[in-house]
C-alpha cells in the first residue's frame, strides 16, 4: 500500500503531555505574583494591604477561570501568563498609590476593572462582526471619517484635564474620555481594512491612502496639542508599511523621505523656538506664529529638558528630577526612606511609582513582561499572515500599540527619551484607556487560539 497508517509512539503521547503539563504552568505563574505583590503591598500600607487583599479573591477566580479557558482553546499561554501578570501589577500598584502617594486622577476603583474587563470580553465574542467590517471597502473611509470627527469635536469641545494645554479629552456629566485613544483603535482597524485580503491595492494607492491618514493625524495632533500619541501612530504607520508591503524602490524612497522629513522638521522647530521666542516674550506674535508657538515650544521644552533636567528644575524639569530621585533611592524592595513626592504617580510617572514602591526587580519583570507580548505578538501575526492578512495586521497594529507606548513612557519617565505624557498598558489609571487595554489583550489571546481542524490527529501516516 502507497499510505501504511502507524500508531503514535509513545515518545509523543509524553511530549504532548509534557506541553500540557508546561502549558498549566503558566496558570500558576500569575497566581504566585499575586501573592507576593500582596507581602510587597503589605510592606509599604497596611490599609493598601486589606484593600488588596479583597481585590485579590476575584484576581484569582478570574486568573484560574480565564487561564482555563485559554488552555483549553490552545491559546498562546505564555502571552496569556503575560498579560494577566502585568494586570496583577496595575492592581497592586494603584491600590499601594492610593494608599502611600498622591494621585491626581479619580480614585481607584474595582468597578471600573469589573467594566473594563466586560466590555473587553463583549469585544472578543462579537469580534467576528468586526472581521466582516474590516472586510469591506468602506471601512478605510469610515476610519477616515472617525478621526477626523474626534480631532473635530476635540477641537472645538475638548477640555484640558492636566492643564498642559493638551485639549485630548472630552467630557460627558461626570465621564471624562481621553479621545485620543479611540484614534488609535481607528487606526489599527484603518490599517487591517487597507491591507485586507478582500482589498487589493497597489503600491501607490496604499502610500496615496496611508499619507492621507498620517497627515490627518498629523494636523490633528498639532490642532490638540497632542505629540504623544502622534508619534505612537507614527511609529505604527512606518512599521506596518515596512513589514506589510512589497519590497520596491518606492517603499524605500517613502520611507527614507519621512525619515528624513522628521529629522529636519524637529530641527526646524528648535529652530523656530530661538527666532520666536523674544516675539513671545514681547506678546507680538501673529495670528500664524502664534498658532504654531504652543506646538514649537512644547516640542523644545521635551527635548531640552531630556538633555539637561536643571535648566528648570521647579519647572518643566520638575517631574523628571523627582522621578530620577525616586529611582535612586529604590533597591531590591523599593524606598526605605518613605519617598512619595513623584509626580503624576498614578499615570505619567506609573513605572518610577513601581520601582519606587516594589524596587528595581519589578521594574524589570515588567519590562520582560512587555518584551513577551512583543513577541508572541510577532510570531502570531507571522503565523496568521499566510491564512488571513486581515487578521495578521490587526494582531500587529495592537501588539505595537501596547509594547510601544509602554516602553515609550517607561522610557520617558526614565528620561532616556523625551516624556510624552501617556498612560502606560495594565500600569496607569484611566477608564477609557484601561478597558482598550483589555480589548486588545483578549483580543490578541482569542487570535491565538488553535484552530483543532489543523491541528494533527492521534496517527501518522508515511
Amino acid at each position: 500500500m502507497l499510505f501504511q497508517k502507524k500508531e503514535v509512539p509513545d515518545m509523543e503521547v509524553e511530549t504532548e503531555e509534557a506541553s500540557a503539563d508546561s502549558g498549566a504552568r503558566y496558570i500558576v505563574l500569575p497566581v504566585i505574583l499575586q501573592f507576593i505583590l500582596g507581602a510587597l503591598v503589605f510592606v509599604h500600607s497596611r490599609s493598601a494591604a486589606m484593600t488588596y487583599l479583597y481585590a485579590m479573591v476575584p484576581m484569582l477566580f478570574l486568573t484560574a477561570a480565564l487561564g482555563t479557558y485559554a488552555y483549553n482553546r490552545s491559546s498562546d499561554m505564555k502571552l496569556f501568563a503575560a498579560l494577566t501578570c502585568l494586570a496583577s501589577i496595575g492592581v497592586a500598584l494603584q491600590i499601594t498609590i492610593e494608599h502611600v502617594y498622591v494621585p491626581v486622577g479619580a480614585p481607584y476603583s474595582a468597578l471600573k476593572y469589573a467594566i473594563s474587563l466586560s466590555v473587553a470580553v463583549a469585544f472578543v465574542a462579537f469580534y467576528e462582526l468586526f472581521r466582516i467590517i474590516l472586510n469591506k471597502s468602506f471601512t478605510i473611509w469610515l476610519m477616515f471619517l472617525v478621526t477626523a470627527a474626534v480631532y473635530i469635536l476635540l477641537l472645538v469641545n475638548g477640555i484640558d484635564a492636566n492643564g498642559n494645554g493638551t485639549t485630548a479629552w472630552f467630557s460627558i456629566g461626570p465621564l471624562t474620555l481621553q479621545l485620543t485613544d479611540f484614534v488609535k483603535v481607528a487606526a489599527v482597524m484603518f490599517y487591517s481594512a487597507l491591507f485586507s485580503s478582500q482589498s487589493r491595492h497597489n503600491d501607490k494607492t496604499v502610500l496615496l491612502i496611508s499619507t492621507g491618514f498620517f497627515f490627518l493625524n498629523l494636523i490633528g495632533s498639532v490642532l490638540i496639542h497632542e505629540l504623544g500619541s502622534f508619534f505612537i501612530l507614527y511609529g505604527l504607520h512606518l512599521s506596518v508599511l515596512f513589514i506589510f508591503m512589497p519590497h520596491s524602490s518606492l517603499k524605500r524612497t517613502y520611507l527614507l523621505t519621512v525619515f528624513i522629513t522628521t529629522i529636519l522638521l524637529l530641527a526646524g522647530a528648535y529652530a523656530l523656538y530661538k527666532i520666536l521666542l523674544p516675539y513671545a516674550e514681547a506678546g507680538t506674535l501673529n495670528s500664524f506664529t502664534a498658532l504654531i508657538w504652543p506646538i514649537v515650544k512644547k516640542v523644545y521644552l521635551r527635548f531640552s529638558i531630556t538633555a539637561n533636567l536643571v535648566n528648570d528644575p521647579f519647572g518643566a524639569g520638575y517631574q523628571l528630577l523627582q522621578g530620577k530621585r525616586a529611582l535612586w533611592m529604590s533597591g531590591l524592595f523599593g524606598n526605605t526612606v518613605n519617598f512619595n513626592q513623584i509626580p503624576v504617580p498614578d499615570s505619567d510617572m506609573a513605572f518610577i511609582s513601581l520601582v519606587n514602591s516594589f524596587g528595581l526587580p519589578a521594574g524589570f519583570l515588567t519590562v520582560f513582561l512587555f518584551l513577551r507580548i512583543l513577541l508572541s505578538g510577532g510570531e502570531l501575526s507571522i503565523s496568521l499572515l499566510p491564512k488571513s492578512r486581515q487578521d495578521a495586521v490587526v494582531v500587529y497594529g495592537v501588539t505595537v500599540m501596547l509594547f510601544a507606548q509602554a516602553m515609550f513612557v517607561i522610557l520617558g519617565s526614565c528620561n532616556v527619551i523625551p516624556l510624552a505624557g501617556l498612560p502606560i498598558p495594565f500600569l496607569s489609571r484611566g477608564f477609557t484607556y484601561q478597558t482598550i487595554v483589555f480589548c486588545f489583550s483578549g483580543l490578541l489571546l482569542h487570535l491565538s487560539e488553535k484552530d483543532p481542524d489543523e491541528e494533527e490527529g492521534g496517527t501518522l501516516y508515511e
